[in-house]
């Protein structure tokens, strides 16, 4: 046995997953890896992975060989000093927590921990290529509930093996059917009482088409009902027409229903006890009739867009053990007595309508008995840091580690870049937009000639991007040397920085986001000429504070500066936009209108009646008089609501109700004859619903009032309609009156 020992923990290796990896995920810190002499290839790769990854040391030997230098040609060596391998009898075994066997050789030893090479290879093979893709699926759908199951086998029971050796297997049952024309062919399915024609039809494949990648597609069919397959995938029957969330099944054949009509699937059964239980769920089958293609199931799983709370299915049958990272659903013992597994099983290991509807009961058993119908969050873990080729980091083979270089040439090169006008980038999500950023902004531009503010694309934030992006323009418009651009799908997105978008469920666990900064490093940063990238201090978010340390390691491998600014505070505290947001929550108006901009303040107010009814103020200003006119000239607030209320007239008096939002007003009056002027400062009028005669007080605290240049008062005076406070003065004909007020929301 040679090389080919290890292709399949090689194909691993190329994917992404190593051997440090795997002893980070194993607790393993001090490992002890043995193997042949022939196999010293395969041992050097493993040493290159240890060599350049840094997390933790491991010490090799030969089983058959004495203490040799393991290398491979200069230009190897120039990178990778020479790797000393010992022999095993040399081993102090107990300086080390697991050994692991590159071997299928047995090894007599006292060891507390062998990792046999099969064990090795499964457990690779199951973390490559299942529950990795799967984790980045759940990171970029957070709040969907993915289990994984297998198939019901007629070799789990007694005597199951002997009676599947009895069945027809697949190939077989169809081609006998299509033989013999006479309707009169025996099968095990004639106790449903199908025709033969019938059981033809549901056992016969649909058509499939291959996609260029190498996957495979059904193809819809009117001819074969039974089989029912419309817009690539089989139909479920009994589907509400109004429901919650959905439930997803993705699996093979056994899955896609094969030897069962489209209305006796599990699926379909399923669908039918939750309508009887009156849970508004929808069942799915996205399963393929092929056998053996994870590559479908995978490549379907990711083109779907699931909603929270909504459940999915995976099937993969070499996950029957050793799964601690999603969640399992054993299809083991279902046809148990008083069942007879015989009277399930069908043709070649495939069930009958009967054992799909045994399926859809262990389902819903297991759904209802683990409340998972309920809003149940699953915490799964994040998927490991992802190294390319062979575990090398990126940013080493970018670096070229231990190359030479010309010390002249770099010197040279350094002097160039004291001549480059400094670029700036700032990245935000701005969820509103704060007094905070507005600070970062501040700080940023007036380091650099040119700032670039890209703000987060993904639409996973309580406040639209549109909306965002939006209130960032307004905020900075004043800034020449700024502009603001979308993030588009490569800075802070889904794809390179999903853990982003769950940062309340990642607090304590580490979080990689070293592929975004990557990103942004070698392909964003040098198309602009972007040199500096600033970001604000993070106190309190663990994941945010994260990314900030992986860009202070990266970005200056790649010649860019990393720039953190300290955060602008309010009270002791950090301005932030959650901060924000929960006094919106708790209607702190006041505290709301310190946080942020005019610009963002005036956009929540029209998002927010609320806190606009908590902003607004009224005045009233009154003539008293019944033969003159009283004029209103100039106003400042040209989105204030202005009239001339007529039920003042019966009363002997003319003048206008003003209301504002804008925190201050000014305005000018004139009077065609001589009289008195009432002036009123007050709240809005608000009814409550139960009873309309009774106003609900919303306070409002006036802080300055000047008249015709004169200040009569500076300080604040809180007011509501039921509380106003009143300023009266005389007036002559045809004078004019300059009337300047300000106010603040009533602070708590």
């Amino acid at each position: 046995m040679g090389e080919e020992l290890f292709v399949k923990l090689r194909d691993c290796f190329t994917a992404g997953y190593t051997l440090p990896q795997y002893c980070v995920d194993n607790n393993i810190k001090r490992p002890l890896f043995v193997s042949e002499k022939k196999y010293e290839l395969f041992l050097w790769e493993t040493c290159v992975q240890f060599y350049y990854d840094k997390r933790m040391r491991a010490q090799f030997c030969f089983i058959d060989a004495e203490e040799s230098l393991l290398k491979y040609s200069p230009q190897f060596v120039a990178i990778i000093p020479q790797i000393k391998v010992q022999k095993f009898s040399m081993i102090n075994l107990a300086n080390f927590d697991a050994m692991i066997l590159l071997t299928k050789e047995n090894i007599d030893t006292p060891h507390k921990k062998i990792i046999r090479f099969s064990e090795l290879e499964q457990f690779f093979i199951r973390r490559t290529y299942a529950e990795i893709p799967l984790l980045h699926f759940l990171q970029r759908n957070p709040k969907v509930k993915l289990f994984l199951t297998t198939q019901p086998n007629s070799w789990d029971y007694i005597g199951g093996i002997e009676f599947n050796n009895q069945l027809c297997n697949v190939g077989e049952f169809s081609k006998r059917l299509e033989r013999d024309k006479s309707g009169n062919v025996k099968t095990s399915l004639d106790r449903f009482g199908y025709t033969n024609a019938q059981v033809l039809e549901i056992a016969s494949s649909p058509q499939v088409i291959t996609n260029p990648d190498g996957t495979t597609v059904m193809v819809d069919d009117s001819t074969k009902p039974l089989q029912n397959v419309k817009n690539g995938k089989r139909v479920t029957a009994y589907q509400p027409e109004h429901y919650k969330n959905r439930i997803y099944f993705f699996g093979q054949c056994i899955y896609y229903g094969v030897y069962a009509p489209f209305d006796k699937t599990l699926e379909s059964y399923l669908q039918k006890m939750l309508n009887e239980n009156n849970l508004p769920y929808r069942v799915e089958n996205e399963s393929q009739f092929m056998y053996g293609r994870v590559q479908d199931i995978l490549y379907n799983l990711n083109k779907l867009k699931p909603n929270p709370g909504d459940i999915i299915f995976v099937v993969l049958e070499w996950l029957r053990t050793n799964n601690d990272i999603i969640p399992f659903v054993d299809m083991k013992g279902i046809f148990d007595p008083p069942h007879d597994f015989r009277e399930c099983f069908c043709v070649n290991n495939h069930i009958n309508e009967l054992g799909q509807k045994l399926m859809a009961e262990r389902f819903f058993n297991f759904l209802t008995e683990n409340n998972f119908f309920r809003d149940v969050e699953f915490n799964y873990p994040i998927p490991p840091p992802t190294y390319h080729r062979y575990g090398i980091p990126p940013w080493v083979e970018q670096s070229g580690l231990n190359t030479p270089v010309n010390e002249e040439l770099e010197t040279y090169k350094q002097t160039l870049r004291t001549k480059k006008l400094p670029i700036g980038a700032l990245v935000m999500n701005c969820n509103p937009f704060t007094l905070g950023h507005l600070h970062l902004v501040e700080y940023a531009a007036a380091k650099v000639v040119k700032l670039y503010i890209f703000v987060v694309e993904e639409d996973k934030s309580e406040f639209p991007f549109a909306d965002r992006i939006e209130l960032v323009r307004q905020g900075v418009k004043n800034f020449s040397n700024v502009e603001v651009l979308p993030s588009g799908k490569f800075i802070i997105s889904q794809q390179t920085f999903s853990g982003y978008f769950n940062k309340a469920s990642l607090q304590d666990v580490a979080v990689d986001s070293s592929e975004d900064v990557e990103i942004f490093a070698k392909e964003i940063a040098p198309t602009l000429g972007i040199t500096v990238r600033f970001a604000g201090e993070e106190p309190k978010d663990n994941v945010t504070r994260q990314y900030n340390e992986n860009m202070k390691r990266i970005l200056p491998r790649y010649g860019i500066e990393f720039c953190e600014i300290p955060r602008k505070e309010f009270g002791d505290e950090p301005i932030s936009a959650s901060t924000v947001r929960e006094a919106i929550k708790n209607g702190d108006i006041g505290k709301v209108k310190n946080l942020v901009p005019s610009t963002t303040f005036n956009y929540l107010l029209k998002q927010h009646a609320e806190l606009k009814l908590h902003s607004t103020a009224r005045v009233d200003i009154k003539l008293t008089t019944t033969t003159g006119n009283f004029l209103l000239l100039a106003i400042s607030d040209e989105n204030a609501e202005v009239w001339k209320p007529t039920a003042w007239l019966q009363k002997g008096s003319v003048g206008y109700q003003i209301e504002s939002y804008a925190g201050k007003l000014e305005f000018i009056t004139k009077s065609t004859v001589e009289g008195s002027v009432n002036l009123a400062l007050l709240g809005l009028d608000v009814r409550t619903p139960e009873d309309y005669s009774k106003r609900i007080p919303y306070w409002i605290d006036y802080t300055k009032l000047t008249i015709n240049g004169q200040i009569i008062f500076d300080n604040a005076i809180p007011t509501w309609h039921d509380k106003p406070y009143y300023y009266n003065m005389e007036i002559k004909a045809d004078e004019e009156i300059k009337i300047q007020i300000e106010w603040l929301p009533h602070s708590k």
